[in-house]
């Protein structure tokens, strides 16, 4: 019996979206078709979120067409889930990820990065009533939210010692958790919490310092050393010539960090 690749991403839970049998790691692939296939949660502000006109948009959406304008092709963006993401990747249903992703060693080990194009720190975010935790050592004993599979979760099992260690899909359920009371605190990139405090007005904070600073990175699966060939430029142009600054002043405010 023969089975084919449409035949094994079903095995293994993975819906194969549009396009997908079109996923490359080839340059001149992605430059025939004319398009870059790219995932992204959608669930992230200021990172990547569906605005009022029902686009998508954010930091990381304005620099991915930067990207793709830069090798001169469109982008065609896949929403789904967090947990989906890297998977997907690693199934060949997309060519790369934009979605906030940091930079790690273990990371490395499985996907290819591009230089980076920002930066974002892990924080713990409490209701603001909340006066006794000032940061990680402060959650002993609580309930606590994280995204699932993020390096902010890592951190927490790591650091917390939390009651449980509650996991979630994304940013909005977590902030929601903390805001509703099913969880006494939240471990977050600060960028995104930050973000959904302003912009909802949530009675909440962040408390303590920061914590692990890394750098976020558009992924790509193993082998895509042509593409980093010609993506790594375009990122150093625009660090360059002040669209790094002036995207991190749109979404962030102020100029980036060093």
């Amino acid at each position: 019996m023969t089975i084919d690749r449409r035949t094994l991403l079903a095995a293994s839970g993975l819906a194969l979206l549009p396009g997908l049998a079109v996923a490359t790691t080839s340059l001149a692939e992605i430059r025939r078709r004319g398009h870059m296939i790219v995932a992204t949660t959608g669930a992230n502000r200021p990172y990547t979120f569906v605005g009022p006109d029902n686009q998508l948009t954010g930091y990381d959406i304005d620099w991915t067409r930067i990207i793709a304008e830069g090798l001169g092709v469109e982008v065609r963006f896949n929403r789904l889930d967090w947990r989906g993401i890297l998977p997907g990747l690693t199934a060949g249903q997309f060519d790369a990820v934009m979605s906030a992703v940091r930079i790690t060693e273990e990371r490395l080990a499985t996907f290819d990065f591009t230089e980076p194009y920002g930066l974002d720190d892990i924080v713990v975010v409490v209701p603001a009533s909340n006066t006794t935790v000032q940061g990680i050592e402060g959650l002993r004993g609580l309930v606590v939210a994280t995204a699932t599979g993020s390096v902010q979760e890592a951190f927490a099992r790591a650091n917390a010692n939390a009651r449980e260690l509650r996991s979630l899909p994304g940013l909005p359920d977590m902030m929601l958790n903390l805001r509703n009371g099913m969880v006494d605190a939240a471990v977050a990139g600060r960028g995104g919490a930050a973000d959904f405090i302003k912009t909802t007005g949530a009675a909440l904070k962040i408390v303590g310092p920061g914590y692990q600073r890394g750098p976020l990175g558009m992924v790509l699966r193993k082998g895509s050393s042509e593409i980093l060939a010609a993506i790594n430029p375009i990122i150093a142009r625009a660090r360059a010539d002040g669209t790094y600054a002036r995207l991190w002043d749109r979404w962030f405010g102020g100029p980036p960090p060093a």
